[in-house]
């Protein structure tokens, strides 16, 4: 029972159908929390994000939109246990936007011109243990016991990934993670137009948003991640050579008919945090984990807008031209007074 339940904790959760078309290596990025692999380039402009924490229950809800007119692509995404996968609602981060807005604060600053500014052991065998089709996604679970394993599979059912990529997968799978893959299939045709959100749940006793796999992206990752939870949170940063996370909202929330979907998801009052960050790929070494804040104390950020405004002069040169000559005339004057007269 021991090494079924071992078998468990190392197995890969892959989103991939057996008609897989190739695609070319080169053609893959990463996101705050995983990667994709798609057959056309992909740079990732937002990834928002909500962690639920319940008890030992992990929730997170993603949400990505991604520059690309790839019409096939892979998502991965490494969690420490077997994930629980379904379709999100996409109103969910409108409602979240709107809670924890910034307070915007406007500064008028008046100017002359325009203003402008597996077990240890076992065998080495990849196995393909459930298969789901979910809306436009393709989830299936492949048990392997390393990143060798996992790409050896993929690359026999014609899905190569970057030698970079997949040799990220090995710290995760060394520590006992599964891999979470889903086949992207967007009905709209391209990447582009967004896809429907979707939630991954999974147990675990160490609450962590992964983002390891983005140290291989080729650009700066941009991430806004909200949590839900009892109290107020905490985050660490990934990037610790970087910037952290910063921090724009923290204040409790409760069922209220002005937001339908997130108070479906509510009970009772909660705790939600916002964090917004934006990581440079080579100062990722760690995956973002939570801890409970010191206080509950609710914090609303406030965006500081300098809007210039052009001076109420018709002209904005002529009150230094008319002062101008005002000190001339003044100096002329004043000479012409101290001159002797002449006997």
């Amino acid at each position: 029972m021991a090494t079924g339940r071992m078998a468990t904790r190392i197995s890969v959760v892959l989103a991939l159908a057996a008609t897989l078309v190739a695609v070319d290596p080169a053609m893959s990025g990463a996101c705050a929390c995983g990667a994709f692999v798609a057959n056309d380039k992909l740079r990732a402009q937002q990834e928002t994000a909500l962690v639920e924490l319940t008890g030992r229950t992990e929730s997170i809800t993603l949400s990505v939109q991604a520059r690309s007119e790839a019409t096939q692509a892979a998502f991965l995404m490494p969690v420490p246990a077997r994930a629980r996968f379904e379709l999100a609602e996409g109103e969910l981060f409108t409602e979240l936007d709107r809670i924890s807005r910034p307070d915007v604060e406007v500064r008028r600053v008046v100017v002359d011109g325009n203003g402008a500014g597996a077990p240890p052991g076992s065998d080495r065998r990849a196995t393909v243990v459930d298969h789901v089709e979910i809306g436009p996604y393709e989830v299936a679970q492949l048990a392997g016991t390393d990143a060798t394993a996992v790409t050896e599979w993929l690359g026999d059912n014609d899905f190569t990934l970057p030698d970079a990529l997949g040799g990220a997968l090995g710290p995760y799978l060394a520590e006992g993670w599964l891999i979470v893959a889903v086949r992207l299939a967007p009905t709209s045709g391209s990447l582009a137009d967004g896809l429907p959100p979707m939630r991954l749940a999974f147990e675990t006793d160490t609450p962590v948003y992964p983002m390891r796999l983005s140290a291989t992206a080729e650009g700066r990752q941009p991430l806004r991640l909200y949590v839900l939870a009892d109290h107020r949170v905490d985050v660490t940063n990934p990037a610790p050579e970087g910037s952290a996370p910063d921090l724009t909202f923290a204040g409790e929330v409760r069922p209220d008919p002005q937001y339908p979907t997130l108070s479906a998801m509510l009970t009772g009052p909660r705790f939600l945090t916002r964090y917004d960050a934006e990581f440079r790929p080579a100062q990722i070494t760690d995956d973002i984990r939570f801890t409970r804040s010191a206080t509950d104390e609710p914090h609303r950020a406030v965006v500081v807008v300098v809007e210039y405004v052009r001076s109420s002069w018709p002209l904005p040169a002529l009150p230094l031209t008319l002062l101008g000559l005002a000190l001339a005339v003044g100096a002329v004057v004043l000479v012409r007074r101290r001159r002797p007269v002449k006997a």
